[in-house]
């Protein structure tokens, strides 16, 4: 049995690690360390529940039959995510390269392609119905929405990530988190508080804008505006950091937290996994996050 049900992105990934700055165009940077990983949005909030003492099953697009396909099932298999309904019939599993360095990183991937051959699987209604928290990735389409539904319908709540103010996600969600940087990219120029309220008109529960080092934004429909500082740390490898953070605030949620647990919690693990590489892989288990909190005593 599981307590959360993960349906996203699931992706091999090799990280480099620059030594130093990012190099300018057409300069050079020195690679200290290359780390084989994985990517995708659900598999990073899988492993870092799992590794916090948190039955997870995922699924998602396919993978193949390939070995870099193999390995990221291991890795997620062996920290504890059940794995026994992700496909691993895809000719062209989606892959990542990520080049880090101190203050940026830069992703090099295959998601377009797989998102264009809709390669991936169905949600499962069982595997929601059975869940007591959804982590749902918007990105499949029709499919997304399903689950989104299928949430609804059995009274399941779902935490979800970069969706439109006015889309069916949206209005559906539990705790709905949006980056910055998705919403310039995808909602009119307006103001940050401006595009918070807009979010909020459609929003049932919890949302939280992201703003990268800045103090980000959170709020619901019928409450006031906050916002929380993340922790200052020396981030070493910001790739898991969305992950990361979303996983924590199901692990919050189901633990009953308050909206300001939720957030301390939640960028407590994104922090700690910003300072690690490859970030996602060494996450916290729930004694160091609660040692990192202050509450191991």
């Amino acid at each position: 049995m599981h307590d959360v049900y993960v349906y996203g992105v699931i992706a091999t990934s090799t990280l480099v690690e620059l030594d130093g700055a990012f190099p300018a165009e057409a300069g050079y940077g020195e690679i200290a360390h290359i780390h084989e990983s994985f990517g995708g949005e659900a598999a990073g909030g899988a492993y870092v529940l799992a590794r916090l003492g948190v039955a997870t099953k995922l699924s998602g697009n396919r993978l193949g039959s390939d070995p870099d396909s193999r390995r990221v099932i291991e890795l997620l298999t062996e920290a504890g995510v059940d794995c026994s309904v992700i496909a691993t019939d895809s000719p062209s599993p989606v892959t990542e390269i990520v080049f880090s360095s101190r203050d940026e990183r830069t992703v090099f991937g295959t998601y377009t392609r797989m998102l264009t051959a809709n390669d991936w699987s169905q949600p499962s209604r069982d595997d929601i119905s059975s869940s007591r928290i959804v982590c749902l990735d918007p990105f499949f389409g029709d499919a997304s929405e399903r689950a989104a539904r299928w949430c609804r319908e059995a009274s399941i709540p779902f935490v979800t990530i970069d969706t439109s103010p006015d889309s069916d996600l949206t209005r559906g969600a539990e705790v709905l988190i949006v980056s910055e940087e998705f919403a310039s990219r995808s909602v009119e120029p307006i103001d940050t508080l401006e595009l918070l309220a807009r979010y909020m008109q459609s929003c049932h529960g919890l949302v939280i804008l992201t703003r990268g080092s800045q103090p980000l934004l959170y709020a619901r429909s019928d409450g006031q505006v906050r916002e929380f500082a993340p922790y200052p740390v020396k981030a070493r490898d910001t790739a898991g950091a969305g992950d990361s953070f979303r996983a924590g605030i199901i692990y919050g949620m189901l633990r009953d937290y308050d909206d300001e647990q939720l957030i301390e919690t939640a960028s407590a693990i994104s922090a700690m996994v910003c300072q690690r590489v490859p970030g996602v892989l060494n996450s916290p288990t729930e004694q160091e996050l609660e040692a990192f909190l202050g509450r191991d005593h």
